[in-house]
């Protein structure tokens, strides 16, 4: 029966490909775990008996020969390959050196982290690790930034022609030793210092690196006091003008630059220190720099802010003001947003240029669900009136300046901070109110989009009261008063009795609150003394006051007559 030409083509397909996969499992592609060469630092020599078996052995054999100064058999360690046989001799125990510099000054070795199998295989690696048990033939020590760029100290596992696989430091890595070194190899300064000084002592570290370390320390808590004595001094030769005020809002910020910039500048130009000490002085410097710069850029903003402000946040209220009420509430939202992306740069740049739960040895991993229960747990409070501060500057439900009535109390909006939110009440007392509190809770926003406002006067008269006499002289009292907004709109309406007697409203709006609560309390006033007046020049049969108080005592004269007779 004859093969179709279909079926054909798939089987002779099918063949190809497996001879293909065949021949690369024959040329030992990535299927093997390690890297077939042709030679393995034949210039050097033959070497002695160098344990290269396993990662962790291999760089074990590198310590032990670089701390003798047996750099020769160091260079065995690394992988000289892309130079030639004649080079390697000459240049591979100077690289051997250079590499015991960069390791000392740059990479913290975690031996509980290095394979000690020859396959490189980690038996305690996650199950959603992709290589968990699986063999490999490169593994990364550390990553070291050059030219602003990581660049990986590497193991690879290699197989000479004829040879037995070694672990040995990767060629790529040996390319960049002498470019690292340049930037991270020791100074002038220590070269000329004596052999004594770079013995080891307290925890490994050499002599000349304890020795300077509290000299540096207090060589930039001397430069901080300085900058902050300097800016303060200017400060006061302004008095208080302007720029008075921003040179003593920037003396601490700078005191904490001044500081950080020479802490930079001794450990990166005249000192390289080890990785036991360079670990907690990167992070240090970087909060000196980027902190002093966030306060630099808070305190400007609030500079801002309370020059924009002047003395009377009531000001604010007023129709005219409603672009710089805008202008506040916007530079005040713009300040917390920054803060909160500069945060969150700050750590991101952190956690990418210093590992340093990795640099110290603690397992990142097995402690991160437990750090951040502890953090989310005591921070909880915290992130709430963040979040609930943005909030407010995304809606803009309150403004600076806005006249608010917020549990029973009439304020203005003074600050809306990351925690709280500052009300300056009528009385000039001060009002700090979680943020978490202040959105949850319900309040009158008077100037959220119009401040003018109707203020009402409500006055419990007797029935028998003349309200068109009352009427007469409030129409006098409107058209007396500038302060009343509509005088058209302004009116006397009775709104309610009870058995006591009826209950008359006042009306009359005024621009904003403030000059409404200042015509309230005289319109108040003025009705008072008009209806006192108004009752002694009625009749016996018209009343303005109610009766309450005559019914009360009538009853009480009634009752004692009535009890004098019963005895």
């Amino acid at each position: 029966m004859p093969v179709p030409r279909s079926l054909a083509a798939l089987a002779a397909a099918a063949l190809l490909i497996l001879s293909c996969g065949a021949a690369t499992a024959q040329d030992g592609g990535s299927g093997t775990s390690y890297f077939d060469i042709d030679s393995l630092n034949a210039g050097l020599g033959p070497a002695r008996e160098i344990d290269r078996e396993t990662p962790q052995a291999a760089v074990e054999s590198f310590q032990y020969f670089a701390s003798r100064d047996d750099f020769g058999n160091a260079a065995h360690l690394l992988n000289l390959s892309r130079l030639e046989p004649d080079r390697q001799r000459q240049d591979g125990p100077k690289l051997a050196r250079q590499l015991k510099d960069i390791i000392e000054r740059k990479v913290w070795i975690d031996w509980a982290e290095l394979p000690d199998r020859p396959d490189g295989l980690d038996p305690a690696a996650s199950s959603n690790d992709p290589l968990a048990g699986q063999p490999r033939r490169s593994l990364r020590l550390e990553t070291i930034r050059l030219d602003g760029r990581p660049v990986p100290i590497r193991l690879e596992r290699v197989k000479p022609a004829g040879g037995e696989p070694v672990w040995v430091f990767a060629s790529q890595t040996v390319d960049n030793i002498a470019a690292l070194h340049a930037l991270y190899g020791p100074r002038a300064f220590e070269r000329g210092l004596p052999d004594w000084s770079k013995r080891p002592a307290l925890f490994g570290l050499p002599i000349w690196e304890l020795l300077a370390l509290p000299l540096i320390v207090l060589l930039a808590l001397g430069a901080g006091v300085v900058v902050y004595r300097i800016a303060t001094a200017v400060s006061r030769r302004f008095d208080r003008g302007i720029a008075g005020s921003v040179v003593s809002e920037l003396a601490l910020p700078a005191a904490l630059i001044g500081a950080g910039m020479v802490l930079y500048w001794a450990t990166k130009t005249l000192f390289v220190f080890s990785v036991a000490i360079d670990t907690f002085v990167t992070p240090t410097l970087l909060v000196l720099l980027f902190g002093g710069g966030l306060i630099v850029f808070v305190r400007i903003i609030d500079l801002i802010i309370d020059r924009t402000l002047g003395n009377d946040v009531a000001e604010l209220e007023k129709p005219e003001n409603a672009d710089a009420r805008a202008f506040q509430t916007n530079i005040s939202a713009f300040r917390r947003v920054a803060l909160v992306i500069a945060l969150l740069v700050f750590v991101g740049i952190v956690l990418t240029r210093i590992n340093f739960l990795a640099a110290t040895g603690i397992a990142l991993v097995g402690s991160a669900g437990l750090l951040t229960l502890v953090l989310a747990f005591a921070g909880r409070s915290a992130l709430s009136n963040i979040m609930a501060s943005l909030q407010i500057a995304l809606s803009k439900a309150a403004a600076i300046g806005d006249s608010v009535l917020f549990d029973g109390q009439w304020s203005h909006v003074e600050k809306i901070n990351f925690t709280y939110v500052q009300l300056k009440t009528w009385d000039n007392r001060r009002l700090v109110v979680p943020v978490t509190r202040f959105v949850s809770e319900p309040f009158e926003n008077w100037t959220k989009r119009d401040p003018a406002i109707t203020k009402l006067v409500e006055l419990r008269l007797n029935h028998t009261a003349d309200v068109d006499a009352l009427r007469e002289r409030f129409d006098a009292f409107v058209e007396e008063s500038d302060d009343i907004l509509d005088k058209k709109s302004a009116q006397v309406l009775v709104i309610g009795h009870d058995a006591t007697g009826m209950l008359v409203g006042f009306y009359a709006a005024a621009p904003d609150p403030t000059t409404g609560w200042q015509m309230h309390c005289r319109l108040r006033e003025t009705m008072l003394r008009t209806a006192a007046e108004l009752e002694l020049d009625a009749d016996r049969d018209r009343r303005f006051l109610p009766a309450e108080r005559e019914i009360r005592v009538a009853d009480l004269t009634g009752g004692a007559r009535r009890a004098a007779g019963a005895s």
